[in-house]
């Protein structure tokens, strides 16, 4: 079975249907009357670093919070990129508004005790360490006016752990873009197939005789809707401060989860960035 055929029938249609939106509004003629991309190798290297901050809770559905200190690194040459959040890609651009990524990352899984660097809780004992896992992660964006975007998310588990894949549906629109300041909000529709839902929500038999958890199944389907709030304050031309907020909201599926302590996962960051 493919991964978007364990979605829901309403949730595949939808997603087809802002598929339809992005390849149509990709062919609109433009002002130039040529799509224009982006320089494939590009004429320089831009490099940007930074350290940053996030309080978040330990693992989807935790009720306890924690500190994460990270560093980051953004490295860009045409349409080439490597990130710390991002990892290894490409993007593409058209002067219509239509981006898309493909990049390469990293899923930490989770833990069944606490940690440092990847989610995870003692709380959690029992269920069974999940083991990291390669992900391809596919982006769609487009413009549809100068300050509203509609995008869309893909992560597809390539190799490591059979975790399962997830899906994002959303918008995006800029309140404020003046000066050195930009403010975004966006909402969000999370999904993920069977296998990831299981994963992150489910108790299997073998594991509610292991843990304190008793056995509770998931299907594929929304499992969260977020809303987001971001602010970046460049001081110079070299100096960024980005801060954030997101609210995630659990579905009636996900919060009957015995995992799931808390309804609502608030996640804060602030990072301090350097371009050189």
């Amino acid at each position: 079975m493919s991964a978007m055929s364990a979605l829901p029938p309403t949730l595949t249609r939808l997603i087809a249907k802002v598929t339809c939106l992005l390849l149509a509004a990709a062919s609109l003629p433009t002002q130039a009357q040529e799509t224009k991309l982006l320089p494939a190798l590009g004429e320089q290297t831009e490099l940007t670093v930074g350290l940053g901050m996030t309080y978040a809770p330990r693992h989807l559905g935790a009720k306890e919070m924690r500190w994460i200190p990270f560093p980051t690194l953004s490295l860009y040459r045409g349409v080439f990129f490597l990130d710390t959040v991002r990892g290894v890609g490409a993007e593409y651009l058209t002067s219509n508004g239509l981006y898309a990524s493909l990049a390469i990352a990293y899923d930490f899984g989770r833990s069944e005790k606490n940690s440092h660097w990847r989610p995870g809780s003692r709380k959690l004992r029992g269920m069974g360490e999940v083991k990291g896992a390669t992900t391809a992660n596919l982006l769609v964006a487009q413009e549809l006016t100068s300050w509203l975007s509609i995008n869309g998310e893909a992560e597809f588990r390539l190799a490591g752990h059979h975790r399962g894949n997830r899906y994002r549906l959303g918008l995006e629109a800029t309140l404020l873009e003046k000066n050195n300041d930009a403010i975004t909000l966006g909402v969000h529709i999370h999904a993920g197939d069977a296998q990831y839902n299981r994963t992150y929500f489910g108790v299997s038999d073998d594991q509610s005789q292991t843990s304190r958890f008793p056995r509770f199944a998931i299907q594929s389907g929304i499992y969260a809707y977020s809303v987001s709030a971001d602010w970046h304050h460049d001081f110079d031309p070299h100096w960024t401060l980005s801060m954030g907020v997101n609210a995630m909201q659990f579905s009636n599926k996900a919060r009957q989860s015995p995992i799931v302590e808390r309804n609502t996962n608030v996640i804060g960051f602030a990072t301090l960035h350097y371009a050189f």
